[in-house]
């Protein structure tokens, strides 16, 4: 019926439906738009995010995969009549010069479901066991197992899903590939959506006492001047609405850098942590000031300086070379008033961490990099607003060439949040990693683990990948 993604005869498509919000919503009223924020805007022009996940299914018949597709399908309508703005499409405004999620017209959401074709071979690279295991990624199958979602231009779908079914194992294996418009959603309202959903696909309700329904009015943003500060950033960085990506954002070489996937086990962790603050305690030492060795790096404070100086070093980078790390933080808890841990929008802000790169390179060279990622969480802290309308235009101004990124947190634990009731995927992955020098940090499939996953220039990857071995 098709081939998924552009990805030759690998992957075919089977059948695309609809899967609508069940019960269906009420009639078409004031809240069946919901207008953008200044903290959602920026990210109308990227492409979406899309994620993988891959299971093994448990041994039985050919049952298993059509069992497996009515589950999620029934589960995710439940699911969206809750977490509505997901079924709606991103609009532009042209009366008012807004961009809304539009949940009026027919909400829903398209479900590819495929198969990997049995011809010529293809499905030895499908091999779920070997896309789960693979340190480095097979980024052309993962491509063909995540959907479409077309958002050039406006009127555009938020979401998108497809199930793919994998040989492998007893009965296969199932891919489930998720594309989201990261305007509509941030990680933690992902997340928590790929959590309520699980849990209705597990135990029948979307709804359970960590997860209560989400709440995605804007109006909890309480910023004076909202509404103008959000259409003055739209006019910014997407000047040419509702053709939605400008010319000067170009994601076409993404896909041809490397990707790969480490777990850093507990140990590992406490053993990196250790010799930060042995460093710390050290520095202070020699200096006579003790305060500087008081505060423990977090996990996530102790993993950015590795992967920082990991990226420093595999670029070569020397003294003298200006170098940046950004990261965003969620604001959630941090407005006043707070917006809750359920709000389904984007609530979040890049913070940079800046250093020169000679200062990361030496034997306290991840002492340098935690602090400067220390130094740049307390000034969010302290001011959780400061440059809010200024720090997507100061990030284009960054040499990209010196700069990495983190993305997600440690705290997401996505695989507790993704069995849908056939057990833990037996790997999840950020499939859209834009630059170079990106890293994903989240939480691992053991307990106390943490999986980091990088795009890199591949003749820098080995480098890179000596480095971030080298914790202990």
């Amino acid at each position: 019926m098709g081939e998924a993604n552009g990805s030759g005869a690998a992957v075919r498509v089977l059948a695309v439906s609809r899967v609508a919000p069940t019960p269906a919503p009420a009639p078409a009223g004031e809240d069946s738009r919901v207008k953008l924020s200044f903290f959602d805007t920026p990210w109308i022009v990227l492409p979406p995010i899309q994620r993988v996940f891959l299971y093994e299914l448990p041994d039985g018949d050919d049952s298993e995969f059509p069992a497996a597709v009515a589950r999620l399908k029934t589960a995710l309508a439940a699911t969206l009549a809750l977490y509505l703005p997901l079924a709606g499409k991103l609009a532009y405004v042209a009366e008012t010069e807004d961009v809304v999620v539009d949940c009026a017209d027919d909400p829903g959401v398209a479900f590819v479901e495929a198969e990997v074709a049995d011809d010529a071979g293809a499905g030895v690279g499908f091999d779920v066991r070997r896309l789960a295991g693979d340190e480095a990624h097979d980024i052309p199958a993962f491509l063909a197992l995540v959907p479409e979602l077309d958002a050039r231009a406006l009127p555009a779908p938020v979401l998108s899903v497809q199930a793919t079914r994998l040989p492998g194992g007893g009965s296969g294996g199932l891919a489930l590939g998720v594309s989201v418009h990261h305007a509509v959603a941030d990680g933690q309202a992902v997340w928590r959506f790929v959590g309520a959903w699980a849990a209705a696909a597990r135990d029948g309700s979307p709804v359970t006492k960590a997860l209560p329904p989400p709440h995605y009015s804007r109006d909890v943003i309480r910023v004076p001047g909202g509404d103008e500060f959000a259409r003055q950033m739209l006019k910014m960085v997407a000047p040419n609405l509702p053709v939605a990506n400008a010319t000067e954002y170009d994601f076409s070489q993404r896909f041809r850098l490397a990707r790969r996937t480490f777990h850093l086990t507990a140990d590992d962790i406490a053993s990196l942590k250790h010799r930060i603050d042995a460093l710390a305690a050290a520095a202070a030492a020699e200096d006579g000031d003790t305060s500087k060795s008081t505060k423990p790096v977090s996990t996530f404070v102790a993993l950015s300086a590795l992967g920082w100086t990991a990226f420093v070093r595999s670029k070569g980078l020397a003294a003298g070379d200006d170098t940046y790390l950004v990261f965003l933080a969620d604001l959630r808890a941090r407005l006043d008033p707070p917006v809750g841990e359920g709000y389904l929008g984007n609530c979040i802000k890049g913070c940079l961490a800046t250093a020169d790169a000679g200062d990361l390179l030496g034997h306290r060279g991840i002492l340098a990099a935690a602090r400067a990622v220390q130094a740049a969480v307390a000034a969010m802290a302290a001011a959780p607003m400061d440059g809010t309308e200024r720090w997507i235009e100061r990030m284009m101004q960054l040499p990209f060439s010196r700069l990495a990124n983190v993305a997600a947190s440690p705290r997401f634990r996505v695989y507790d949040a993704a069995d849908f009731g056939f057990g833990k995927p037996a790997r999840v992955e950020l499939v859209s990693m834009n630059h170079d020098g990106e890293m994903v940090l989240v939480g691992g499939r053991r307990d106390g683990e943490v999986q980091l996953s990088v795009s890199l220039d591949p003749a820098r990857m080995d480098a890179f990948k000596a480095e971030v071995l080298a914790v202990d």
